[in-house]
């Protein structure tokens, strides 16, 4: 049996089953369509699941053999606290690294990354979008394409499968105005690059270093600072986190060990707190009824990223 026929499996073991209210989490197995793939064929979230789980189990590997940290994040790891495991709406998976461990990663990868998987970014492809996460681990002989193609293609030709974006965190200002004005200053560096890479179809090289050597040096000069972020060179985190731009450092670091769809996975350190302040109280599972459920509207639990996908094969273009 596979690794996506175990998910899938243990999904109808557990199904209808709840925690105790001190241990619990929300419980919804029902599968939710997420379309016809590029053959017509009908699949659910648990399918796609499946396979990024794979995914996630294989940065663990190698994270582990290597001693680098990382951690579940944004909606991946409020799905920890309310689903030890993944939101059943949500189509992606992220994993959040110090801007040090991201490299070592990339380094790790080119021994130690299994023949099912690749590897983009762009120390190791230049024709790779650094105003994207910094990295991400594809599935081979899988294939999907995003709503953001056609402004953020991706031009590496190693892959388009499913994929587990790597975002880089690192220290920023602590004061917020002064937070902003570093992002403000990335800014003036997208609209040509983007006019570049999206609409000429060409690769920015010298923008791209421009880029990242600022990503650097703010690195350097904030690496003691007490609060953390998203690396700075992704400039439209004031309109994507318009609630907090950063966290205290405590609240992300070091990363915990916590359940995942059975399996332990880390996370933020104070995962809750986390998840309240970057997407409000309102947001974590709460106890009612003699059981845990999550307050997210219904009428906003839509899978968002995916237009075209195949989770069986890769496309030939």
């Amino acid at each position: 049996m596979n690794s996506s026929e175990n998910f899938i499996k243990n999904l109808n073991k557990r199904n209808g089953q709840q925690y105790d209210k001190e241990n619990g989490a929300v419980y919804d197995d029902q599968p939710i369509s997420i379309g016809k793939d590029t053959d017509g064929i009908e699949k659910t979230n648990h399918d796609l699941h499946a396979k990024i789980l794979i995914i996630i189990k294989e940065i663990d590997r190698i994270c582990r053999k290597n001693n680098i940290s990382y951690a579940l994040a944004f909606g991946s790891a409020l799905g920890i606290n309310n689903y030890k495991g993944f939101i059943p709406w949500d189509d992606d998976a992220d994993i959040a690294m110090d801007y040090q461990d991201a490299y070592r990663f990339i380094e790790a990868c080119k021994k130690d990354l299994s023949d099912d998987f690749y590897l983009n970014c762009y120390e190791t492809d230049d024709k790779y979008n650094v105003l994207i996460p910094t990295m991400k681990i594809g599935l081979k002989n899988t294939y999907c394409q995003e709503i953001t193609s056609f402004t953020l293609p991706n031009k590496c030709k190693n892959g388009d499968g499913i994929f587990v974006d790597i975002v880089i965190f690192m220290g920023v200002p602590e004061n917020e105005k002064e937070h902003l004005k570093l992002l403000k200053y990335t800014k003036r560096k997208v609209i040509p690059y983007i006019f570049i890479d999206a609409f000429l179809r060409l690769n920015p090289k010298r923008l791209k270093n421009k880029i990242k050597d600022f990503e650097k040096r703010m690195y350097d000069k904030y690496q003691n600072s007490s609060h953390v972020a998203q690396t700075i060179i992704i400039p439209w985190q004031d309109l994507l986190y318009s609630k907090h731009l950063s966290y205290p450092r405590e609240m992300i670091f070091p990363f915990r060990e916590y359940e995942f769809e059975g399996e332990k996975f880390y996370s933020f350190n104070q995962l809750e707190e986390y998840c309240k302040y970057q997407y409000g109280d309102q947001s974590v599972k709460k106890w009612e009824d003699g059981k845990w459920i999550d307050p997210y509207p219904s009428f906003k639990r839509k899978m968002k990223h995916l237009i075209n996908f195949n989770l069986d094969h890769k496309i030939k273009k």
